[in-house]
């Protein structure tokens, strides 16, 4: 009798442990995921600033404190320059994703990106 109480303890413990392994991963792939959406706003300040200027970078660093939570930031050889009309901006975000609900030290992931200035 009492082997099928502790049996039905671990079978708990394991469920419990996969749903939060399930939930922290759907946690981590939408902060992923919104990499994207950051990158295209920076593809916007180039192409509506000539490049990542001063003011596109300092535009930039505000989106990503207001929506972001700080999350990212900007890599680029060309940065604070401003870049004449159809020149390639090539740059990197460096983003820190926090994992949720498990003791893991927060992840750095780089993706990187381009845009092209728009300004004559």
């Amino acid at each position: 009798m009492q082997e099928q109480t502790i049996s039905e303890l671990v079978k708990w413990f394991i469920g419990l442990l996969l749903i939060f392994g399930m939930v922290s991963i759907a946690l981590f792939l939408y902060q992923f995921q919104d990499i994207n959406t950051y990158k295209q706003q920076i593809n916007y300040q180039i192409e509506r600033e000539g490049g990542l200027t001063k003011d596109a970078v300092k535009s930039l660093k505000k989106e990503s404190e207001d929506n972001y939570n700080g999350r990212y930031t900007i890599k680029s050889e060309k940065l604070n320059e401003k870049v004449p009309f159809g020149e390639k901006v090539d740059y990197t975000v460096v983003s820190k994703i926090t994992v949720y609900l498990f003791e893991i030290p927060d992840m750095t992931i780089e993706q990187s990106g381009s845009g092209v200035s728009q300004v004559r």
